[in-house]
């Protein structure tokens, strides 16, 4: 005797409703850039651009003694203009549509993801103001990264990239980089038994990168460090802070471009911090609600040919 069953390929195969328990948000990488940078407002009726006054030198000279000091100077200065703009992601959700499905937390959750959405941009901005340093370049394209490219970069910004008029900058110095990037510096840092034996591998660039077998019983605790935990325990090299950014652009050749910088050397100015406003007032929309995020930054550089250093490196996807 048949039995009526429901499900797939059953005889009531569409009568069981689809009902989704869970509900998740993709995860974006935000939040790096502004930690690095030196953060400034733009106050409301403070006109709609932020200056930074930058003083010129003077220079003291051997004097004579018992005769006049004739050496009066002019003090020049130099005002440089950051401006911020607005940046929006706007999302509207039908009032039916609101009430059909299953979540019954799909505004607050859009909310979230507008907000997602304005850091997402906010951060990749900031990652692209990098290249915008203008000093010295470190590496190029399909270079390898080594730990000596971040220590020697990050003691020229630690001079201002000049000896004739040293300029150390004020604060902490980073090095933001991609986590592919990351990957291959964290592994060459592993105390080193032989320096010249090149008998690891680790990640490819039409080849492989080379790496050192690791020493037994060296420094045996920042080597196991790295080995568990990989480019999350770098911390600093050569004084530089390291951070890791995946919004740093990727080219075709398989390189990124970061940047060894001060943090007084990475402006980021904001006269709106991101709100979000619902609009569901149009009454010939018939309870569909608007969502808009909106706010106004702008990064820039300072001193950008002492105070940073773009740096070009491999940063392929790794298989060993």
């Amino acid at each position: 005797m048949p039995t009526t069953l429901a499900g797939s390929n059953q005889a009531l195969d569409a009568s069981l409703p689809t009902i989704y328990r869970e509900f998740r948000l993709l995860h974006d990488e935000t939040g790096v850039m502004r930690s690095c940078a030196t953060s400034m407002s733009l106050g409301a009726h403070e006109g709609n651009s932020k200056y930074i006054n930058d003083y010129g030198r003077l220079i003291a000279y051997s004097l004579t003694d018992g005769a006049d000091m004739a050496q009066a100077q002019a003090l020049a200065d130099t005002a440089t203009p950051y401006t911020p703009a607005e940046v929006g992601v706007q999302c509207i959700l039908g009032g039916r549509t609101m009430r059909r499905v299953a979540d019954p937390s799909l505004q607050s959750r859009t909310a979230r993801i507008l907000n997602n959405a304005y850091d997402l941009k906010e951060d990749g901005d900031g990652c692209t103001q990098l290249a915008s340093f203008t000093a010295t370049t470190g590496g190029s394209a399909g270079t390898v990264i080594s730990p000596g490219h971040v220590s020697g970069f990050g003691a020229r910004v630690a001079i201002g990239n000049s000896r004739a008029n040293p300029e150390p900058p004020g604060g902490d110095i980073f090095y933001v980089c991609h986590p592919l990037t990351a990957h291959v510096l964290a592994l060459r840092l592993v105390p080193y038994a032989n320096p010249n034996a090149l008998t690891t591998t680790v990640g490819i660039n039409t080849g492989a990168h080379l790496a050192v077998t690791p020493g037994v019983g060296v420094r045996a605790g920042m080597s196991d460090e790295l080995i568990r935990r990989g480019y999350k325990a770098l911390g600093t090299v050569g004084d530089v802070i390291v951070k890791t950014d995946a919004n740093l652009t990727v080219d075709s050749g398989d390189d990124s471009t970061g940047a060894v910088f001060a943090k007084e050397g990475l402006i980021y100015v904001s006269e709106e911090e991101p709100r979000i406003d619902w609009d569901t007032t149009d009454k010939s929309m018939r309870g569909a609600a608007e969502g808009n995020c909106w706010g106004s930054y702008v990064w820039g550089n300072y001193r950008a040919s002492s105070f940073g250093n773009p740096m070009t490196f491999d940063s392929s996807l790794p298989t060993s």
